[in-house]
């Protein structure tokens, strides 16, 4: 789809800010990221709509919209996160997601919405 490769902003400003993490190393701060990029290809790997799959959570995911496959990979790495922070100190979870469809629909064209 046309102009879906912008379509990775809150990957990007991780990135970034993880770059400006490396370079200032600040001390006593641990921090990790996981990235979530997806390329929603036709072949014989790809999922149809109506199609129930298994999450990484171990709950049944009905496909409703094959277009959403941005959702179902950072519900998993969310839930690796979570998996993590059950033995850390003090753990501290954000998403930052670009989300386009649904945030324009919410809140019209060039905003951010940020949920901490």
């Amino acid at each position: 789809m046309a102009g879906m490769h912008r379509d990775k902003s809150g990957a990007a400003a991780i990135a970034g800010l993880f770059k400006t993490i490396s370079r200032l190393q600040p001390p006593g701060l641990s921090v990790s990221a996981s990235l979530a990029f997806v390329r929603n290809s036709v072949g014989a790997d790809s999922y149809v709509a109506d199609e129930i799959i298994i999450s990484r959570a171990g709950r049944r995911v009905r496909v409703g919209n094959t277009d959403a496959e941005g959702r179902m990979v950072m519900a998993d790495l969310l839930c690796e996160a979570k998996e993590k922070a059950v033995h850390a100190t003090n753990p501290f979870l954000f998403t930052i997601a670009t989300l386009t469809g649904h945030v324009v629909r919410a809140y019209k064209h060039f905003t951010m919405k940020s949920f901490f």
